[in-house]
């Protein structure tokens, strides 16, 4: 009777592990991991791996790319309000050719306006994006990217050509950030406005609707081509993200394919593998002592 008993244990327990691995198997199928050793079929974990890893990749890629479409968008808003701003001053500055505006008080008040628009611009060009000055270069840490000089002319304090950049595919990377010497490129249109509101002061309206004008224009000209600069990058960036979506779902396709995870097929697998796992568990109740029966449900 001992020798049927251990021989029936031994039995329980072996089928029981049988039905166990199967039903772990069937649930490694249904992870994605139906390849589970290289012996399997070397080759195919072979390209597997490579599938997987270039997955990983593009995966980094596609992060990397969101953080550069949002620099690019940030900087061409930032762009953009600095040209509204240009043009506002611009608009007041021509009000100072209408008569009416020849009083002493009306060509203070457009010099205050068009300090106003100064001081505003001055903001725009010391704008963040996640606590990084977007102007600076790599010094995008610093308090501040542009200061305005005693003379009414700006400094810059970042880096002067500096490109920070981001991969936007495997292999490929883009500049998202824009130096601020390049928004100075076309004038220092900080010093044209301070100069602008001291010839209004002083009654010069003659420099401001000639000399001071044209500045103003050639100022708004680099900073448009410097926007659309910005939106050539971001179309880049939204391309690649089409691109490495198309592919990455060609990827998961051909990985699919190689481990042979058919996701329907191998819920239904697992699902029947565990229902038999536990009826085998539950008709070895019956059968088998308590004190193995009690170890192997624990």
């Amino acid at each position: 009777m001992r020798v049927t008993n251990a021989m029936l244990t031994s039995q329980a327990l072996t089928d029981l592990d049988a039905l166990r691995r199967k039903f772990a198997k069937a649930q490694a199928g249904v992870n994605g991991r139906a390849l589970e050793r290289p012996s399997e079929d070397p080759q195919r974990v072979v390209e597997a791996m490579d599938l997987s890893g270039m997955k990983l990749r593009i995966e980094r890629a596609q992060r990397s790319g969101q953080d550069a479409r949002e620099w690019l968008r940030v900087t061409e808003n930032s762009l953009s309000a600095m040209i509204d701003r240009l043009q506002g001053a611009r608009e007041a500055a021509m009000q100072a050719g209408n008569p009416t505006a020849l009083d002493a008080d009306a060509r203070e008040g457009l010099a205050l306006q068009i300090e106003g628009l100064r001081d505003s611009l001055l903001r725009e060009m010391n704008g963040a994006h996640r606590d990084q000055r977007l102007f600076a270069g790599w010094k995008s840490n610093v308090p501040a990217a542009f200061t305005l000089a005693s003379d009414g002319s700006v400094t810059y304090e970042g880096g002067s050509d500096q490109l920070i950049r981001r991969d936007i595919a495997p292999g490929l990377s883009i500049a998202v950030n824009l130096p601020g010497n390049q928004l100075l490129s076309g004038g220092d249109f900080i010093k044209t406005l301070s100069d602008m509101a001291a010839n209004l002061r002083s009654g010069d309206v003659d420099t401001v609707m000639g000399g001071r004008l044209g500045e103003l224009d050639r100022a708004m000209s680099n900073l448009n081509v410097l926007r659309s600069d910005m939106g050539v990058r971001q179309n880049q960036v939204e391309q690649y993200e089409y691109f490495s979506q198309e592919t990455l779902a060609n990827i998961e396709q051909r990985i699919g394919e190689i481990t042979g995870v058919d996701l329907e097929s191998a819920v239904l697998a697992m699902t029947e593998a565990q229902t038999a796992y536990q009826a085998a568990l539950a008709s070895f109740a019956k059968s088998m002592p308590n004190s193995l029966l009690d170890y192997m449900l624990r």
